[in-house]
């Protein structure tokens, strides 16, 4: 019961702390092909993009094509969709493009949206 209540607090935590700020979360290293490391003012956030499924045999290649799309300090807004085992699950904004970088990553054949299915 104590994992669900710190699952729900962290959970609050971020969307108060990412939609409720002047000022947009940042990219600060791209971990895998699914997971990044958000910096949003003090704070850093480790978090997965919602509703993608990438292959194996893709993972060299969506890594450095997400590193491309997503450059050290891109500014990103969040759409939070839950969490799981304490990381953010949630849809990646780029401010530059306002496009889901879920439907762009499906759109270059490196992914699936396993939110459809």
């Amino acid at each position: 019961m104590r994992k669900f209540y710190t699952k729900i607090f962290i959970l609050l935590i971020c969307i108060f702390g990412f939609v409720f700020k002047a000022y947009a979360a940042e990219i600060l290293q791209v971990s895998s092909s699914s997971v990044l490391l958000i910096g949003d003012n003090n704070r850093t956030y480790t978090v997965k993009i919602a509703c993608t499924e990438i292959s194996t045999d893709f993972e060299e290649r969506s890594v450095n094509w997400l590193k491309k799309q997503l450059p050290r300090h891109t500014k990103v807004n969040l759409k939070p969709q839950g969490t799981v085992d304490g990381i953010l699950i949630a849809k990646v904004i780029p401010i530059n493009s306002n496009i889901d970088i879920t439907e762009r990553y499906i759109n270059e054949g490196l992914a699936t949206d396993k939110c459809k299915s």
